[in-house]
């Protein structure tokens, strides 16, 4: 008998997972031609005269490369009137630049992030993963003013961009930091996984998220997924004591029951109708539910025989074996509940889809 099969629009990460900014160049000049080619660059001239393999570049010849270009640019801000502000030869500035430049290109892994901030408050900060292993490269075309050539960087596939007044104030911070090209740190790593993957699993932390695409989100409708997340949320908690044999006759009853609030998943809730539930917790039981709410159209005693398969996308290096446990645990949730208790949970979850409109991103296949 095969075995009922939920895909999940979810990503596993790895745990060295990193996520970096990168700037587009100075006053942003480049945002337009990062955006449009899917390709990161610092602003360096001369690179594709290299090697066209950088694996076989010098850190000697790079930075002569890198300390020419600077000092072309001196004189020509000096012929425009400017003051001076840098000397001939290779100096600190151009290691730091070599350093950013090979973190760029050789450093940052297949599935990294890459954050690109952009000028303004209004217009669309991105976020990339990158498609290809260290030192596979690009070379694009690029204007800057009166010069046009090509510059060498990273394919990247955007996975999302948003306003940067709705960033938080942290990360805002970080991306108007001067330097070009940085590692962000661990605590800013959610607020971009929200933004590029909505659904993921980090360090065992797992994250789903509801939409509701209803306009006028009734007491009602709140009342229906507060009981049909809750219902759940008991389950898990009389699973982990090891008492099930006295559970509620009555699905809907276990959406009433009192639980401490110290093992309850954490919920995020912006419902401006529409809006969005988020659930995050130490273990696959966010994304289970995920499948459980896909599973609601299925005849609940076809889950409890049958069992079910759950497919995750995992982004390079990522433990594949997340979706096993999802299965399992969606698997004990149905076999504990058993047939009358589990058709119920499904009729509360095919109310919260029908009458509510709540969706979550998975299906059956």
């Amino acid at each position: 008998m095969s075995k009922i099969v939920v895909a999940l629009n979810a990503y596993v990460l790895p745990d060295d997972h990193k996520i970096f900014k990168c700037s587009p160049g100075k006053t942003y000049r480049f945002y337009q031609e990062v955006k449009r080619t899917s390709t990161v660059f610092l602003d360096i001239r001369g690179l594709n005269d290299l090697h066209s393999d950088p694996r076989e570049w010098s850190d000697k010849e790079v930075l002569e490369i890198i300390a020419d270009d600077r000092w072309n640019r001196e004189l020509q801000s000096r012929a425009r009137g400017n003051k001076e502000v840098g000397t001939e030869g290779v100096g600190r500035t151009d290691r730091t630049i070599l350093g950013f430049l090979k973190a760029l290109l050789g450093e940052a892994k297949k599935g990294d992030l890459i954050v690109v901030p952009v000028e303004g408050y209004n217009k669309d900060v991105l976020v990339g993963e990158l498609l290809d292993h260290p030192w596979d490269v690009k070379s694009i075309e690029a204007q800057d003013g009166d010069y046009t050539g090509l510059y060498v960087g990273r394919r990247v596939k955007w996975m999302a961009g948003i306003p940067k007044r709705f960033l938080s104030g942290d990360l805002i911070t970080a991306l108007h930091t001067q330097t070009a090209f940085f590692q962000l740190g661990v605590s800013l790593h959610e607020e971009i996984y929200r933004l590029a993957y909505k659904n993921f699993v980090y360090r065992n932390n797992y994250i789903a998220e509801f939409f509701t695409s209803k306009q006028h989100f009734t007491s009602e409708d709140s009342a229906v997924l507060s009981a049909w997340l809750n219902g759940f949320e008991y389950l898990r908690y009389r699973i982990s004591t090891g008492d099930v044999a006295g559970l509620p006759q009555s699905f809907v009853e276990m959406g009433l029951e009192k639980l401490p609030d110290n093992i309850a998943a954490d919920l995020s809730i912006n419902i401006n109708s529409p809006g969005a539930f988020v659930l995050k917790s130490s273990g696959a039981f966010a994304m289970s539910l995920m499948a459980m709410l896909a599973l609601s159209g299925c005849d609940a005693q076809e889950v409890i025989d049958e069992g079910v398969e759950i497919e995750l996308k995992t982004v390079g290096t990522a433990d594949s074996t997340c979706s096993i446990e999802v299965a399992k645990e969606v698997e004990n949730y149905a076999k504990t509940l058993s047939y009358k208790r589990l058709e119920k949970a499904c009729e509360l979850g095919l109310r919260a889809q029908e009458d509510a409109k709540v969706t979550a991103q998975a299906r059956l296949k």
